[in-house]
């Protein structure tokens, strides 16, 4: 009797918490993609405009049980056709019985006119991020196009921005055998474009050793 009581009360206690978020929230080519936490979860998307506060629900994937959804209905502003303005922030949602979890904003694996590509070299005592300052939001606004770095040791979440700049940079007096992150993301005039990077991560080799990442 005892055991039967401990496990509703177990199986109440797990219907009465929020589902664990989605993970591996990554957006590729209009196609967005998630791994799911648990079972009989719904997904929900949702989508921010650059420069812009108010979020908004893509129409085909609310409460959705599939994990990705094809983004390619979220159109440009009709009001101006500069590049960024093709760019949204997106995040996605589990739901279970009315709770929900807390929102991942997706990340990009690839370099697009959104999101910078990323490839990283580390040396020993230092990691260099190499940054391209030839890409579309840069031939529209010149060097108040810039990418903003973000950085820190693995764990550490959120990474901490460590800089805004126009070229690839390094990053002096690391610690050999620590395993540092880092993301990047374009900013225009201060603002924010996103999606951002997807975190790449490497140790920092002992002497006489040298990796280079793409």
């Amino acid at each position: 009797m005892l055991l039967i009581l401990l496990c509703l009360h177990a199986v109440s206690w797990v219907a009465s918490q929020a589902p664990p978020p989605p993970q591996n929230v990554q957006v590729e080519k209009g196609q967005l993609t998630w791994t799911p936490g648990e079972p009989d979860v719904t997904y929900t998307v949702n989508y921010r405009r650059f420069n812009s506060d108010k979020w908004e629900a893509l129409p085909a994937c609310i409460q959705t049980p599939f994990h990705s959804c094809n983004i390619s209905a979220i159109g440009p502003r009709d009001t101006n056709d500069s590049p960024e303005n093709s760019c949204v922030t997106l995040r996605v949602r589990a739901e279970r019985r009315g709770l929900r979890s807390e929102g991942v904003n997706a990340c990009s694996r690839y370099g697009d006119v959104c999101t910078p590509p990323l490839s990283i070299l580390t040396r020993p005592g230092s990691l260099t991020v190499f940054l391209n300052d030839d890409h579309e939001l840069a031939k529209e606004h010149a060097n108040n196009a810039k990418h903003r770095i973000y950085f820190g040791r693995e764990g550490e979440s959120p990474l901490q921005k460590y800089e805004d700049t126009i070229d690839s940079r390094t990053i002096e007096d690391l610690e050999e055998g620590q395993r540092y992150c880092v993301q990047v993301a374009y900013t225009v005039h201060g603002d924010l474009v996103e999606p951002r990077s997807c975190i790449q991560c490497e140790v920092i080799p002992a002497s006489g050793k040298l990796l280079f990442l793409v």
